[in-house]
């Protein structure tokens, strides 16, 4: 019997490409387009570097607690606590920056 574009197949398989697809050297389907990735603007790119350098403060926290260096532990909390109040007021905006400093002020 001849299939006809009117009949599909039935998937065993959910997420397995379908016998026509056509698939790249990883097994994935190929897609027409790849989804096109939204810029960020200047201020969302330095917010997230400031979260990989707190994350990074923070394995050292870890590391400097583990080998009993409390000075060293203590500078690297400070450096992670920084980083995330930073990239916090840098995502809060002009508008925002009171709200997270403590609470709204109202310019006279």
């Amino acid at each position: 019997m001849r299939s006809t574009p009117t009949q599909s197949q039935l998937l065993l398989f959910p997420g397995a490409p379908a016998p026509g697809d056509a698939q790249t050297a990883g097994g994935q389907v190929a897609a027409g387009r790849p989804p096109r990735r939204r810029r960020l603007s200047p201020a969302a790119r330095k917010a997230a570097a400031l979260d990989r350098l707190a994350e990074a403060a923070e394995r050292e926290l870890a590391e400097a607690w583990r080998a009993g260096d409390a000075m060293g532990a203590r500078a690297a909390h400070e450096r992670a606590r920084g980083a995330r109040r930073a990239a916090e007021l840098l995502r809060a905006g002009p508008s925002g920056v009171a709200e997270v400093l403590g609470g709204h002020h109202e310019a006279a």
